[in-house]
């Protein structure tokens, strides 16, 4: 069936630089069921891969797959799973807010905070770990589907799955070592051991080290930041003896130790649009509109903890993976999947990442103007301000421990094969503050709220309007304590089914359904030495279907031309303690608004394909377009609650992704090989509200806050602006364009056996817009990479330079609240890595 091996293909839909090694041989004669299986025929250099669960030839699945694999990594120099994105179209990765943050975007289909639309696998099992950090010279492959993959894998998998494959164990001695020595004090040593242990068991070992001394110097103390640093060791055992019975045991540790990332913090006054005559902004803009730019990184982190040496991210990951398979016939095999994970994670970080601490806020500076309105809390201070001391860091402790089970059959028949399956997953996630402010955090507080009370004084005397001054709160430094607990379950039965309706078209069927139970335990308490509310809990269970279902048909061996549909969901959830307690004023209050929970996000997409083989192999040329309806749209907004902004996810509207992947590989002679591919993704709003752009609106005609665009909620006391239309818009992170491109040349250095190698590549990706608004985007980017080298069949010697031409655009912006400012909006913007120089000496046994 699908699994037969028809043609001879050569790179296939991942479309990479470098030739793809000839790793094992596959017998052709139907699917197999494990993930682990060969990925390249010796014979015909086929890439077979397990996106479905079953071993498949790449170029006769019908649905869009990238695959990059061990020789790939190795030739490209990629040390990374963000660079290692570059070469998928339609994949973005970014991990410039730090190694934990990293949301992978599939097809535009992007989020700010919160779950991303994209889970990982390894080996199959359900990882929901950082992978910024992973080892790569343990991946065998790295396949990415793209498209809603719900059906056979499950929760978060509405815009795609990516699936590292780690290497096999091996039939006989291997080892290798590799050095990677670069410039910023930038070193990463990786090995690894494949060895059999008797005739049915092998073992492999891999370790690695990695430090990196940070590329940019911290204008406060003149001191480097971006610094990281990991260290990781994993080990595999095999049983393999000839039977029916087969199995794996996988384990890996990863300790991870970044100090304050490269971030920077544009001021308030920057904004440079939607000025507001409030008493807040003064006539300053509430917004910045255009690029934002990159800048200095001035940030005093070091006195804002008891202990400057723990600043950053500590965080260590344990995962396990278990597998089992057994032949009942040679048509029937059972497999058991069973997964384990374990992160304890520790941040802390200057959270307004400038070189103030324990400000002052002042809400109302100068007191209210003439006329203006006045919340009711302040009608007997008409022209008072607010002012308390803010201590604007990150400061917490989450551990998270989830396991999960898969138990599957498969059946492979000559005209219809099939899989069936059950699925059980159990995660449960402890976050809590642990700020230790530092024995001169009062002082400072005073010293600031000091200064701000004189000067306003100063302001109040010169406003004919203010009468008075008034501190209403004055100093404090509290050391909060809220804890937010989660526990989530998730149970699914899934399948599929293909039926050869004749020799060239084949119909396919997945489904599944699934019930997510999530439940919620959270304490409020604002500081360790007050006694906390009671605790809030909350529970919600989420059930849905997901069905995929495609129709191929292999015009020629050479050509498919494919169709699908297919349904996702992305589960709702509860938002963190501080969202709650919002949202249980405003429901006291009875506005309506309710930012606690937020509901499931559906997909339904359409994609139709063609994947082409030309010049019995030496051109491949495949095409993809897709629509995509998204309703629910999750996003994180910030919301107003009294004189507070905060973040929280909400359901932000509908949207669709219109959009063209295009992937072309040739090799017109021996030892050239040139990888191109493109991704269009057109992404817009088709409905959807947002109170901050109600805001916009709403300062926009006159210059205040004051309902002329309309009431939100008019049966309430007070201006709640009308909630502005994001209709038409783009999804934030979701560039529209991006191109890859890279040419790669090798030749013999004589009859030795040496080669001498060569190749540069660019990436292309367009600006993206940040928020909702569309008013800040991050800027266009070109990244160049260039490599030179020699090798033989044991040694590799090879100098290479990323970001040859120093591209300095943002990848990514995120919406902030300036503490030098009274919590005006402002921007925070991290750092691209700019060019490095390096060199890398690898030997193999």
């Amino acid at each position: 069936m699908r699994g037969t091996i028809k043609t001879a293909l050569l790179g296939a839909t991942a479309l990479v630089a470098a030739p793809v090694g000839a790793q094992a041989q596959v017998d052709g004669q139907g699917p197999s069921t494990a993930e682990d299986d060969a990925i390249v025929d010796d014979d015909s250099n086929v890439i077979i891969v397990t996106a479905r669960k079953v071993a498949e030839n790449i170029q006769e699945v019908p649905t869009s797959i990238a695959v990059v694999d061990s020789e790939n990594i190795q030739d490209l120099a990629l040390d990374s799973l963000a660079e290692i994105s570059r070469l998928t179209p339609g994949l973005t990765f970014d991990d410039s807010f730090g190694r934990n943050s990293n949301r992978p975007v599939i097809r535009g289909q992007a989020n700010l905070l919160g779950d991303s639309g994209v889970a990982i696998f390894i080996d199959g099992i359900y990882f929901s770990g950082s992978i910024a950090d992973f080892n790569v010279d343990n991946i065998g492959r790295v396949e990415v589907v793209k498209g809603p993959q719900s059906a056979l894998y499950g929760r978060n998998t509405y815009a795609g799955a990516i699936n590292i494959i780690t290497k096999e164990a091996a039939d006989q001695f291997e080892a290798n070592i590799q050095a990677d020595i670069s410039e910023f004090d930038r070193y990463e040593i990786t090995g690894g051991i494949r060895t059999p242990i008797t005739d049915s068991l092998s073992a492999a070992v891999y370790g690695r080290w990695f430090d990196f001394g940070g590329q940019y110097t911290n204008q406060f103390d003149g001191e480097k930041v971006g610094q990281q640093s990991s260290y990781s060791i994993s080990g595999a055992l095999q049983f393999d003896g000839g039977g029916p019975f087969t199995a794996s045991l996988r384990a890996m540790y990863n300790n991870t130790e970044d100090g304050q990332p490269a971030l920077f913090s544009q001021s308030a006054d920057a904004n440079n649009c939607f000025f507001d005559d409030g008493a807040l902004y003064g006539g300053a803009g509430r917004y910045f509109c255009g690029t934002l730019q990159p800048q200095q990184i001035n940030t005093d982190f070091s006195r804002q903890f008891r202990d400057p040496d723990e600043v950053g991210l500590q965080l260590d990951t344990v995962n396990v993976a278990f597998r089992m398979d057994y032949e009942i016939s040679d048509r029937i095999t059972i497999t058991s999947l069973t997964g384990y994970n374990s992160q304890d994670e520790t941040l802390r970080l200057d959270g307004d990442y400038s070189p103030n601490s324990f400000q002052t806020a002042v809400f109302t500076p100068g007191g209210f103007p003439a006329g203006a309105p006045l919340p009711p809390t302040f009608s007997s201070f008409p022209f008072g301000y607010v002012g308390t001391t803010v201590d604007f860091t990150f400061e917490g402790r989450s551990e998270t421990e989830d396991w999960s089970q898969e138990l599957r059959l498969a059946y492979d028949g000559d005209a219809v094969d099939f899989l069936v399956g059950g699925y059980y997953f159990d995660q449960t996630i402890d976050s809590r503050d642990i700020r230790e402010v530092p024995d001169d955090a009062f002082a400072r507080a005073a010293a600031s709220f000091g200064q701000a009370f004189g000067e306003q004084q100063a302001l109040c005397a010169a406003n004919p309007a203010c009468a008075s001054i008034a501190p209403f709160f004055g100093p404090s430094t509290p050391n909060p304590r809220n804890v937010n607990q989660l526990d989530i379950r998730n149970w699914a039965i899934f399948g599929s089914a293909n039926v050869n309706i004749t020799d060239k078209l084949i119909l396919g069927l997945e489904g599944r359904y699934q019930e997510e139970r999530i439940r919620q335990f959270a304490v409020l308490q604002a500081d360790e030495d007050i006694v906390p509310d009671d605790p809030v809990r909350a529970r919600e269970t989420f059930k849905s279907f997901a069905p995929r279902v495609s129709l191929s048909y292999q015009m020629t061996p050479d050509n498919l031309l494919y169709a699908s549909f297919a349904q996702g969901q992305k589960p709702g959830g509860f938002n963190g303690v501080q969202a709650i307690l919002a949202s249980q004023e405003d429901v006291n209050a009875e506005t309506g608004q309710d930012i606690a929970t937020f509901d499931e996000e559906d997909v339904t997409a359409y994609e139709i394909g063609i994947k082409n083989v030309f010049g019995n192999g030496a051109f491949v040329f495949n095409a993809a377009a897709f629509y995509n309806d998204v309703e629910g749209y999750q996003l994180t907004q910030n919301v107003q609650v009294g004189p507070n902004s905060l973040s929280a996810i909400t359901n932000a509207g509908d949207a669709r992704v219109l959009g063209l992947e295009l992937e072309f590989l040739a090799r017109p002679t021996d030892g050239l090989t040139i990888t191109a591919n493109y991704a269009l993704a057109d992404t817009r709003f088709t409905q959807g509200f947002d109170e901050q752009q109600g805001i916009l609106n709403d300062v926009a005609d006159d210059r205040l806050i004051n309902c002329s665009t309309g009431d939100q909620f008019p049966d309430i006391p007070g201006c709640d602006s009308a909630f502005g239309s994001i209709k038409g818009n783009s999804i934030p992170r979701a560039p529209v364009h991006q191109i890859f491109a890279d040419v790669d040349y090798r030749t013999p250095l004589g009859n030795n056996g040496w080669e001498i190698f060569g190749g540069a590549n660019m990436t292309v990706v367009s600006s993206s817009f940040a928020q909702v608004h569309n008013l800040i985007e991050t800027g266009g980017s070109l990244v160049s990479d260039a490599r030179l080298g020699v090798q033989n069949e044991n040694f590799r010697i090879q100098l290479y330079v990323d970001n040859l031409t120093d591209e300095r655009a943002l990848a990514q912006v995120l919406r902030f609240a300036d503490g030098n400012n009274s919590f005006r909006r402002n921007f925070v913007g991290g750092l691209r890595p700019g060019r490095r120089f390096g060199i890398l000496f690898a030997a193999r046994y």
